[in-house]
């Protein structure tokens, strides 16, 4: 964890990773998918498309969901393909801006269930917790 002066005045924590961070593709197949998982001992994978740009998260819960759905025959399934099961729950990328304080990221992380962030300026993941 570091610390440093950040915007208005407030303590910068950066708490997560910032660089190597695991990502996939929505062609990326769900067998690669949990490939990666296993690989890298990650328990979501940010969805960015070819630019680099933050545009869905894969998660294992996700995977929970198909064997709860017996939707999971087809491990070749694209990740698109895949988060269009998703219950109409999911919320999709919840995101926290610069100035926001700790207190509100972290209740949205517990009223969301949240597994990441991304950057706000650049639109691509920023940190994983």
């Amino acid at each position: 964890m570091m610390r440093g002066e950040g915007a208005l005045g407030r303590v910068q924590i950066q708490i997560g990773t910032y660089d190597d961070i695991e990502t996939a593709f929505e062609e990326t197949s769900i067998i690669l998918a949990l490939k990666k998982f296993v690989e890298r001992r990650v328990s979501a994978l940010p969805i960015v498309d070819t630019e680099g740009r933050l545009v869905d998260i894969y998660a294992k819960f996700d995977v929970i969901n198909l064997a709860a759905e017996k939707t999971y025959n087809n491990l070749d399934v694209t990740l698109k393909k895949a988060n269009e099961h998703r219950n109409e729950w999911f919320e999709g990328v919840q995101k926290c801006k610069l100035d926001e304080t700790l207190q509100t990221v972290m209740d949205r992380i517990v009223r969301a269930e949240v597994t990441s962030f991304r950057n706000q300026k650049k639109n691509m993941p920023a940190s994983c917790l």
